[in-house]
């Protein structure tokens, strides 16, 4: 029996524990005289390992449950909070992204596993919807929780590090109850490979274009502080402005059931992932605070209905046996395209800050086209 609220409360302290540390860990490169290539560099370690290790995450929660590795990931995510409290430069910061990103990754391949073990495809289908949400909710307490410590006046890095402790203590006692209440491993099935997985109809397209999305996303809430530094605006403003981009999220996935109901998911995903990646590439523009905050209002709705479209088509499409396989593959390209990205982001930086956004958006931009065409 899937546990509803511990799984919610644990996607939530998630969400807001990933990106505030992740922001904490930009800044304290910035402020130690990382160039922003570097930084970059920092958001690519978060990925690197999780691309190689999520699909076996998945096949272990298809054969053995999923309850273990949400107190994993939990426990990882402790130890990678802790490492921002100490004095360091480089090893430090890379050390606390990569375990991060593992136990991150530990984190979400559990819990999507839990909510696809459901049979009944009505509640399945709520239960994506309330995970969802409430990641975005987690993302909105982000920023905000970024924005106070600012506003304190204290040392910006030692206060997020210490912020980021905390929530991840209360995580790892969410995650024990997750783990008492998870469902119970299936019996032993067939190897599904995972070229069968790819071999259904849509499937492919469906990974890529939410795992696009997934990596705009990660981009915007990592890149912007150095952008907002090279233009001017403050961190707390900065912030406000990605506080907005969750919001619009939250906005998106709360009625993300009526929307799908209304358009059907496949094309509610392509037009979202169209929509994602225009207002990306607009961020290129010299926007100050509020032009800035229009464009990831815009793109945060898209972003909203993008990813959750793709989690569920990713369920409905996949063989039954082999969800969280499928879950796992997903998210190994996620983390693929964090990993690469940033990477390539890093050398375009070099050369013009906007630059990341633009290209990148437009990439978008053209999936989604692809997709929508597709979809006719």
């Amino acid at each position: 029996m899937v546990s509803g609220l511990p799984l919610l409360l644990t996607a939530f302290l998630t969400q807001v524990i990933v990106p505030l540390a992740r922001i904490a860990t930009s800044y304290r490169g910035t402020q130690a005289g990382l160039s922003a290539s570097e930084v970059l560099l920092l958001s690519s370690a978060f990925a690197l390992l999780p691309a190689f290790l999520a699909v076996g995450m998945g096949r272990a929660n298809d054969r053995r449950g999923a309850g273990r590795s949400v107190v994993l990931g939990a426990a990882l995510m402790v130890v990678a909070c802790a490492l921002l409290a100490l004095p360091g430069q480089w090893l430090v910061l890379l050390t606390s992204s990569v375990l991060l990103g593992l136990g991150q990754t530990f984190q979400i391949t559990a819990m999507q596993a839990e909510i696809g073990a459901i049979r009944d495809v009505p509640h399945r289908e709520r239960m994506i919807a309330r995970l969802m949400l409430w990641q975005a909710v987690g993302q909105v307490a982000a920023p905000l929780l970024l924005s106070l410590v600012a506003l304190w006046g204290e040392s910006l890095q030692m206060g997020l590090a210490l912020a980021v402790i905390g929530l991840s203590a209360v995580g790892l006692a969410a995650s024990m109850a997750v783990m008492r209440g998870a469902a119970k491993a299936a019996p032993p099935a067939l190897h599904v490979p995972l070229a069968h997985i790819l071999s259904v109809r849509g499937l492919p397209w469906v990974i890529a274009g939410g795992s696009l999305c997934v990596a705009v996303q990660d981009l915007t809430m990592i890149y912007l502080p150095v952008v907002g530094e090279g233009r001017g605006i403050p961190p707390a403003t900065i912030g406000l402005v990605l506080m907005l981009f969750a919001l619009a999220q939250v906005a998106s996935r709360g009625v993300y059931a009526w929307a799908a109901r209304l358009a059907g998911p496949s094309w509610l995903l392509w037009c979202s992932v169209l929509g994602t990646g225009l207002a990306t590439a607009a961020l290129a523009l010299p926007f100050g605070a509020g032009g800035i905050g229009a464009m990831l209002i815009v793109s945060g709705l898209c972003l909203g209905f993008a990813i959750t479209s793709s989690v569920s088509l990713t369920m409905r499409m996949a063989p039954c046996r082999a969800r969280a396989t499928s879950l796992g593959l997903r998210l190994a390209i996620n983390r693929v395209g964090q990993f690469s990205i940033p990477l390539a982001a890093g050398a375009i930086a070099a050369a013009q800050a906007g630059a990341v956004f633009a290209l990148l958006g437009l990439a978008l931009a053209a999936t989604g086209l692809a997709g929508f065409v597709r979809a006719r």
